[in-house]
């Protein structure tokens, strides 16, 4: 029955006019709604989140086989913890707006398919005097086409929110020339501050949203391939029980009284972003890498008012084809200011990358006129190596051999919620830093070339700003699948 079903040969539209489902012909022009009331876990910058949400769909109980079927229009009501939402937002916020993206899963026996419920939107929502925000989402969702006949029982999976919180309009405060001196009024209006969370299901709920019969004839897959592709992630496999922090670079002490925990969440991220030769009065572009993470490995709250702590420790690992690096990146420079010297260039990690990222455990108990912001620090051992067959000077090639490179040295990057953009370990955002490259050695065939590399790119002080894009999750479905390559920032203010 499974092997039938040729479950991942669905195929998912973008398409999410009315009129698509009662064209298909596949399906009743009234499903029935299913209700389910379900509990999740949310990544916030603030840290972990507790969000209820009755999810209302309309699955349709009959579908044929070759032709698409739309089920009906889905709704999400959401109740979001105050916190969660006015930490984004200094001051005295008026509303909400939001989108929600609901993962769902059509299976049948050991075969499964993820279909994304994107474009579920909250009108803009008053915020209530006190207590959690109660949004509600709902629109159109994309339809499926069953490729051959079978039972598919549809799931409610992972759940992703991004919440606009609009701030009230401040009245100016006129001078003596000012149209409000004249009678006239005026406002200042900040732009919307965005809330990005993340959430997975908590374990041990029924999540049925409804059982669909497909009936007609199809071609199934061969047996296995649809299992197989099923199970195929967009993040590099992790090694057995996680990703472990890196002992070189230990956390700080949690503050006393603190609660110590864990709830380790992985999944992957693209980071990529520039890196400074200050001798050469230039910069490298770092080609984007894909980076597992392990979020939450290790947590840190103490919500005493005198206290507010809150700490997450992540781990993460470079991935380029299994390897621990970066993928070269060619860069020209004008050595000694005249000549033009080409390289390819590795950044090859030593040990996990540590991501420490420290704030309020309540941004509701910050003191006023007083930063309540979360900073992250990256910390990472590093080395360069000169890709061999990769550098010329003036056009002319230059054998530097198989082992031009650094000692290993620590680069430490940091990355804060009030800069602009802003960072979140979750959402992404830019990271920087300085750092000092160490001499090369090995450089050069039957020349020392060490001093070249020397002279033009080793030294302190070389600034560095990455980009880290989305995290995607492995599991629950929430964040951004597949992870995207963000485009590296060139400049990063606050």
């Amino acid at each position: 029955m499974a092997r039938a079903l040729a479950l991942l040969a669905l195929l998912a539209t973008a398409c999410v006019a009315a009129s698509t489902a009662s064209a298909s012909g596949g399906a009743p022009a009234s499903p029935a709604p299913a209700q389910v009331r379900l509990s999740y876990t949310c990544r916030s910058a603030s840290g972990p989140e507790h969000v209820t949400a009755q999810v209302t769909a309309a699955i349709p109980a009959t579908a044929t086989a070759g032709k698409p079927v739309r089920p009906g229009t889905a709704r999400v009501a959401l109740t979001v913890p105050r916190q969660a939402v006015t930490a984004a937002a200094p001051g005295r916020p008026a509303t909400i707006t939001a989108t929600a993206r609901l993962t769902t899963v059509f299976a049948a026996g050991s075969e499964s398919a993820v279909i994304g419920w994107p474009g579920l939107t909250v009108p803009r929502t008053p915020l209530p005097a006190r207590g959690a925000l109660a949004l509600t989402a709902s629109g159109a969702v994309p339809s499926v086409t069953p490729s051959a006949p079978g039972q598919l029982t549809v799931t409610a999976a992972g759940l992703a929110l991004a919440i606009a919180v609009h701030p009230r309009a401040a009245r100016a405060s006129p001078g003596p020339d000012s149209p409000a001196a004249a009678g006239a009024t005026t406002s200042t209006t900040a732009g919307p501050a965005a809330v990005r969370l993340a959430c997975s299901l908590a374990p041990g709920q029924n999540a049925t949203l409804g059982v669909m019969v497909v009936t007609g004839s199809g071609t199934p897959l061969p047996p296995g391939r649809a299992a197989a592709a099923a199970a195929k992630s967009p993040c590099p496999k992790l090694p057995p029980g996680g990703l472990k922090l890196n002992p070189r670079f230990p956390p700080p002490p949690p503050p006393p009284g603190s609660t110590v925990g864990s709830a380790p969440s992985p999944g992957c991220a693209y980071t990529t972003g520039y890196a400074d030769a200050r001798k050469l009065k230039g910069a490298a572009l770092i080609q984007p890498a894909l980076t597992n993470v392990d979020l939450f490995v290790r947590t840190v709250l103490n919500e005493n008012p005198k206290v507010n702590y809150f700490e997450a420790d992540n781990a993460a690992e470079l991935d380029y084809h299994g390897q621990r690096e970066f993928p070269p990146s060619t860069a020209t420079f004008l050595t000694f200011g005249f000549v033009p010297t080409t390289a390819a260039i590795e950044l090859i990690e030593h040990g996990t990358i540590n991501i420490f990222a420290i704030g309020p455990a309540l941004p509701s108990n910050c003191k006023p006129h007083q930063p309540c912001n979360t900073i992250a620090t990256v910390s990472s051992r590093l080395s360069v190596q000169i890709v061999p067959g990769s550098v010329t000077v003036n056009g002319t090639p230059l054998d530097v051999g198989s082992h031009c490179e650094t000692a290993p040295f620590d680069a430490i990057l940091t990355g804060s919620s009030a800069s602009k953009p802003p960072y979140n370990v979750v959402t992404g955002g830019p990271l920087t830093g300085l750092v000092d490259i160490p001499p090369f050695s090995n450089c050069g065939v039957g020349e020392n070339l060490d001093p070249l590399f020397n002279a033009a790119i080793s030294g302190s002080r070389n600034f560095n700003l990455l980009t880290q894009g989305p995290v995607c999750f492995l599991v629950g479905g929430g964040g951004v699948c597949p992870p995207p390559k963000p485009t590296p920032l060139r400049e990063v203010s606050g």
